[in-house]
């Protein structure tokens, strides 16, 4: 066939067999393997909702053992469920995941306790080691500090760049925001945040190369409310993202990603437990617009959901439960459906989840 076909033939297939056809020839596996076919596969996958993936980590409540897993998206019936095997043999049986970031071209940065960070390709199965920012020192135990991760990739340099904001040893209560190079492979300290000043609990989350994080409202520093800090991986700046005006700071708003706009929740009523979920537009003037697209009554809802993907139908949103519950409302709350897959019994705890685009990126190699 000529090479053109070929080509085309190609881009349309999964990753799976894209790494078995490899074997084929030389031709072949120099096609793969080629930074341009790399990036055309994967923005041919993006467009493609059938190739979308959702990455989950958890296990059974009351077993420590971490599983990671792979599911097709949209969530269906007949959805595969892929048990992935660990990145790093044993890396299970240290204790649950601390952390998954947002993913960037179908890698995943994956946080355990006491600052052991992986880079993972799931679709493909490559992992890197990343140093940790804490550093080893004899004769003393190791310490968790509580840390915040973003990830992301900076096409203009070809770099993959992490953020971390954090405790240390040496830093006095103090926050420090550190940012590692994939190119340099080092950490570098960018600067430092007075304590207390984040909502851990409040997410992290990377879209297009801007990572997004809460800063706490701070009556000391004439912070009267929270706002949503936007850091460019390209630049290396700052800038505030106003909140909606209708949020409150003591709502515990969670950032989340939701299709490829900034997503937050929040209890709308503490008394009432009314739980909306919003999400933000930049218009072509650089605006953020910020609009509500679900209000579930508190009846219909308990403390832990989190918003997974938004359904091509208007108003529709899937949302995971505490457990192994996938469910669908509208724009009026209403529960639409429960989605039951199997390989996701309701008897599993999913600590993170994160929506992917399955891709032949690796962490090891250089980049286009």
């Amino acid at each position: 066939m000529p090479n053109d076909i070929i080509l085309n033939i190609l881009l349309r297939l999964p990753v799976k067999s894209l790494l078995r056809f490899k074997c084929v020839c030389k031709s072949w596996r120099s096609l793969i393997e080629d930074p341009q076919f790399i990036k055309h596969h994967y923005d041919m996958s993006k467009s493609d909702v059938n190739r979308h993936k959702i990455f989950l980590t958890g296990g059974i409540c009351d077993n420590m053992d971490n599983y990671f897993y792979s599911v097709d998206a949209p969530l269906q019936y007949d959805s595969v469920v892929s048990v992935l095997e660990t990145p790093i043999p044993g890396i299970n049986t240290l204790s649950r995941v601390s952390f998954i970031s947002s993913s960037s071209n179908g890698i995943n940065l994956i946080v355990f306790p006491y600052d052991l960070i992986i880079l993972w390709n799931p679709a493909t199965g490559e992992s890197r080691k990343i140093p940790s920012p804490i550093p080893k020192r004899k004769k003393l135990e190791r310490r968790q500090f509580p840390a915040i991760y973003g990830f992301g990739y900076v096409s203009s340099i070809d770099d993959y760049k992490i953020v971390r904001v954090g405790g240390k040893d040496n830093s006095h209560g103090h926050f420090e925001i550190e940012l590692f190079s994939t190119k340099s492979n080092a950490w570098k300290l960018f600067g430092k945040f007075p304590p207390n000043s984040f909502y851990f609990e409040g997410g992290i989350v990377t879209i297009d190369g801007i990572v997004y994080m809460i800063e706490m409202a701070d009556l000391s520093r004439n912070i009267n409310r929270s706002t949503i800090l936007s850091f460019c991986l390209e630049n290396e700046q700052f800038q505030d993202v106003l909140f909606p005006d209708q949020i409150q700071k003591f709502q515990d708003p969670i950032l989340y990603v939701l299709g490829e706009n900034l997503c937050l929740t929040r209890m709308h009523d503490l008394a009432r437990g009314d739980f909306e979920v919003w999400h933000m537009i930049k218009d072509g003037s650089m605006n953020n617009i910020w609009s509500k697209i679900l209000t579930i009554p508190s009846m219909h809802c308990g403390r832990c959901l989190r918003p997974v993907s938004l359904m091509k139908l208007n108003g529709y949103v899937m949302l995971l439960k505490h457990k192994g519950d996938f469910e669908v409302y509208n724009s009026n709350g209403e529960q639409i459906e429960i989605v039951e897959v199997p390989g996701l019994e309701s008897s599993l705890f999913f600590n993170c989840i994160v929506p992917y685009v399955e891709s032949l990126f690796s962490p090891k190699r250089k980049r286009i």
